[in-house]
């Protein structure tokens, strides 16, 4: 069995502006594993708290994650606490 590591994957400023309107958005995060994509993870909607949106991700200890496509930036860091996912 492998260990397994908690990360928390917070993204920001994920919404564009259309029409001098803010809409929501869609972007995607690959997980990299030594540089390898290993998984994808999605974000829709609209996120500007200064905070960010976060989820919870688990996977093996090393994992970075990189913005592939969409608006935005992201966050992505290991955790040792309980990782919260709000209910959407």
């Amino acid at each position: 069995m492998q260990p397994c590591q908690r990360y928390v994957l917070t993204i920001h400023d994920l919404f564009t502006i259309t029409g001098g309107s803010i809409c929501g958005a869609e972007a995607e995060v690959a997980i990299l594993d030594g540089g390898i994509e290993v998984d994808r993870v999605k974000f829709s909607g609209k996120c500007q708290s200064k905070g960010g949106c976060r989820r919870g991700y688990k996977g093996t200890p090393g994992l970075t994650a990189q913005l592939v496509s969409g608006p935005g930036r992201i966050g992505f860091q290991a955790s040792s606490a309980p990782v919260l996912i709000p209910a959407v």
